[in-house]
This record gives C-alpha cells, sequence and structure tokens, in this order.
C-alpha cells in the first residue's frame, strides 16, 4: 500500500517542486535587480563592473535607453625639430599662368638661286608635300611649294578644274620640278557635255584618261619636268581596284611626256599585296603609318611618301638635290684621281635606306661610263702588257712570266720558287719544236709494215 501511494503521488509533489524552485528563483532576481544601483549616465554606466545581467542580456536595456557616444582618438603627428611647418603660398590661390610655347624649329635659310619643286594635287599631295619639306629641310638649295586642294581631282571640275589652273600656278611659281599626285577623290560618276558618266563605264575610262594626258601636256608645254606619283592602296578592297587602275594610266600618262612615275603602293601594303594600317618606315622601324579612316596618312606615313618621291626629284634637280660645300670645305676638298669604272678596285658605300642601292644599276666596273684614265686598267695590264696588278708573288693574278729571280735554287729544300724563267731556257737548252705529227694514213702504213717486219723475222727463227 506504501508503494502505491509513492507512485500516485511522486509526479504530484515533483511538479509542486519545479513551481516552487521557479518562483525563488524569480525572487532572487528581483532582489538583485533592486539592490544593483542605476547608471545616471552614460560614462557611469560605461565605468560600473559588470554584472552578470551585463553579460547574459548584453546590456541591452541601458544601450536602448542611452545611446553611447564613441569618441574617436586623434594622434597628431609633432613635427620634426629641423622641419618647419609649410606656410600656404599666396602664389597657389592664384590661376596658374599657361606654358611657354614650344620654340618653333629653326628652318634653314633657303638660298636666293635655290630650285623650286611644285607639289600639286589632292589631299595626298598635301601630304607628299610635307614630308618633303621635312626631307628638303637641311637644303639650302631646294625648296618646297604646294598648290593643293584636299578634295580635288581630275572628275570634278566645277569644283576645282585642275585643266585651268595648273598652267598659271606653273607660270608663276617656275619650278624646276612638278610633282603630280592626285586620284583620292576620283571614284564618283563624271559630268559632261554629253550628260553623266557611270564609274567603270568604258566611256567614263576614256574621258579620265584623256583628262590625265590634258594634265601632263600641260606641264610638258611649260618645259618643265614631270614626276607622277601613283595612289597608294586603301582600307576598302574596292577603293584599292581602283587605284591600281588609275596608277596605269598615271604611269603611261608620265612616259609619254619624258616624264617618271614614282609607284609607292608596295610601301603600303603587306608581304601578301593587302592594306596595313602600321609598316617600316624609312629608319626600318614600325610605326603607324596610316590614320585610322584607312584613307589619309601619319606624319610617319608622310615621310615614307617622300622618301620613294625624293630619289627621283634628286635625278631631275642635278646637283641642287645633294650637298654643297661651303666656301670654307673647297680649299680642303680632293678630287679623286682620274681613272675608267674598269680600274676600279672597290666600291663606295651603300646607304641602307636607299631604295636604288645609291644609283646602283650597274655592277663594279660596269656600265656605259667611259671616262679618261691615266693608267691602264687590270685587264689592259694583263692582256695587253701580260702583267698583274701588284705582282706579288703566290697571290692569284701573279702572271708575270719576265723579270723574274732564279727559277732554280739550292736553299734549304726548296727545289724552286716562282715561274720558269723562259729567256733562260731558251739561252741554256734552247727549245726544239715537237715533231711533226703524221697523217692517220701513214700511221696505219706505217704501224702495217712493222707487223709484217716483225712476222717476217718470226718465220726466220
Amino acid at each position: 500500500m506504501t508503494r502505491n501511494w509513492t507512485k500516485e503521488r511522486g509526479p504530484t509533489a515533483s511538479r509542486l517542486l519545479g513551481v516552487r524552485g521557479l518562483g525563488a528563483m524569480l525572487l532572487a532576481l528581483a532582489l538583485l535587480l533592486t539592490s544593483l544601483p542605476l547608471a545616471s549616465t552614460p560614462a557611469e554606466a560605461q565605468q560600473r563592473p559588470r554584472t552578470i545581467l551585463d553579460m547574459l542580456f548584453g546590456n541591452g536595456i541601458e544601450r536602448r535607453r542611452t545611446p553611447q557616444r564613441i569618441e574617436r582618438r586623434v594622434i597628431r603627428r609633432e613635427p620634426a625639430a629641423r622641419e618647419r611647418p609649410r606656410r600656404a603660398s599666396p602664389s597657389r590661390s592664384r590661376k596658374r599662368a599657361p606654358a611657354a610655347p614650344a620654340p618653333a624649329p629653326v628652318e634653314t635659310a633657303k638660298s636666293d638661286d635655290a630650285k623650286t619643286v611644285l607639289v600639286v594635287g589632292d589631299f595626298m599631295a598635301k601630304s607628299l608635300a610635307d614630308g618633303l619639306r621635312e626631307a628638303y629641310e637641311d637644303n639650302e638649295m631646294v625648296k618646297i611649294e604646294a598648290s593643293t586642294s584636299g578634295s580635288s581631282g581630275l572628275v570634278r571640275q566645277d569644283h576645282y578644274d585642275w585643266s585651268e589652273e595648273l598652267g598659271p600656278i606653273i607660270a608663276e611659281e617656275e619650278p624646276a620640278v612638278v610633282v603630280m599626285m592626285i586620284g583620292s577623290n576620283d571614284r564618283q560618276p563624271m559630268d559632261t557635255a554629253s550628260g553623266t558618266l557611270k564609274l567603270g563605264t568604258g566611256e567614263w575610262n576614256s574621258e579620265y584618261e584623256r583628262r590625265v594626258n590634258e594634265i601632263a601636256s600641260i606641264v610638258k608645254g611649260k618645259n618643265v619636268p614631270l614626276v607622277w606619283v601613283g595612289a597608294p592602296s586603301f582600307k576598302f578592297d574596292r577603293m584599292s581596284e581602283d587605284m591600281v587602275f588609275f596608277n596605269d594610266l598615271y604611269r603611261r600618262a608620265a612616259t609619254q611626256v619624258s616624264g617618271e612615275f614614282v609607284d609607292i603602293w608596295e610601301g603600303f601594303v603587306d608581304e601578301n599585296g593587302a592594306f596595313v594600317y602600321r609598316g617600316p618606315s624609312v629608319d626600318g622601324q614600325t610605326v603607324q603609318l596610316r590614320n585610322s579612316d584607312g584613307i589619309t596618312m601619319t606624319n610617319a606615313g608622310d615621310a615614307k611618301l617622300a622618301f620613294f618621291t625624293k630619289k627621283v626629284v634628286d635625278r631631275f634637280l642635278g646637283g641642287a638635290g645633294g650637298t654643297r660645300l661651303s666656301s670654307e670645305q673647297l680649299p680642303s676638298m680632293q678630287l679623286p684621281s682620274l681613272s675608267n669604272a674598269a680600274s676600279a678596285l672597290r666600291s663606295p658605300a651603300i646607304a641602307l635606306d636607299d631604295p636604288s642601292l645609291d644609283g646602283g644599276e650597274t655592277l663594279l666596273g660596269g656600265g656605259s661610263t667611259v671616262g679618261f684614265a691615266l693608267e691602264r686598267s687590270p685587264r689592259d695590264k694583263l692582256v695587253l702588257g701580260g702583267r698583274g696588278t701588284g705582282h706579288v708573288d703566290g697571290r692569284a693574278d701573279d702572271f708575270g712570266w719576265n723579270d723574274k729571280a732564279e727559277a732554280v735554287t739550292t736553299e734549304g729544300s726548296v727545289a724552286y720558287s716562282g715561274s720558269l724563267n723562259l729567256n733562260a731556257v731558251r739561252a741554256e737548252r734552247g727549245i726544239k719544236p715537237p715533231e711533226e705529227m703524221p697523217s692517220i694514213l701513214d700511221a696505219i702504213v706505217e704501224d702495217w709494215t712493222k707487223e709484217n717486219e716483225a712476222a717476217q723475222g718470226g718465220d726466220t727463227d
């Protein structure tokens, strides 16, 4: 019976003890809260020691009730003894004066009798003129004059008619050479008296060729050499194809008036013949030759245009295109000895940036140049005189047979040295001519006779 009572009363007692324990805990917490001093200010709340409530609830009540202010700690660095505090300069508050422009390059003063190179054409001719000015900058005997119209051509004569304007320009400038570069704007229909001609038709091609020949005839009528510079390749394939056709017309027109055509095409394409933005400059470095539009030239492109053109222009200028010696250099100048090309033993140095290898159309000692010579050429010395060039023993060109020392010597182990002295051989031993060779018939008869004699002698034995 006691066991049953315990089972029935046990759970009830446990519940009673649990409720009493929870009430005792709440009472203890209330007494603890009443015994804690309240912080009157945030500073005091920060200075008081942390309690169990702070650890349990993180002091959230007081944070919500009195927000804390975080003070930043500023660390000031005292200047060193040798450093002085800088004062604000009054000039800093003022507006800075603009930088002085860079001084313009000093151009070489041109001589009064300098020859004029007249460059005419469109915007490409303008680039060519800029490049030629830089190329002849240090040459006082050559000056570059340009008369260009950027959007002109040989098609739109209503905009600018070169057939009427070119003659007066040449008469005014009196150039030594006329350099023409045009055609980049001519890919368009052509208006004529009979109507409008479409690009690429036979009528258009015939009329354009007539206008090209007319320009060449105007220059020839002024008794001025013509240098016609061809068009380069462009970014657009159809445009480059038309330029190839135009260049063929320019070439024929220039050669018909004894002028020269400058082909610059290879300077602005790659090894496959395709258009390139970048390529080798006149110094061999890879640079930007064309602008982003694929049509106009950069400064490096201008220099490359002049690089191809200057060589041809110098031929018409004669000595003006080269270097002129000053009066101080003339007394010390040494002229080369008079001799012809066959007497040359070495060739002059060749510039690496010379496309024609310094006029090297002929080999050393070749060509049609015949000059007055005071000495025989190596060929004449050998063929006519039987003597070499230097008479050096053992050299391959030592072909002399006379004026030798003793042919045979007993010094050391040398049996003979030098060439055989034929004069000594003739005087001591003489030279016997070889026996005359028998004919083929005589040789056969002689052999047959010897065979018969031998056979007869054998029978006798």
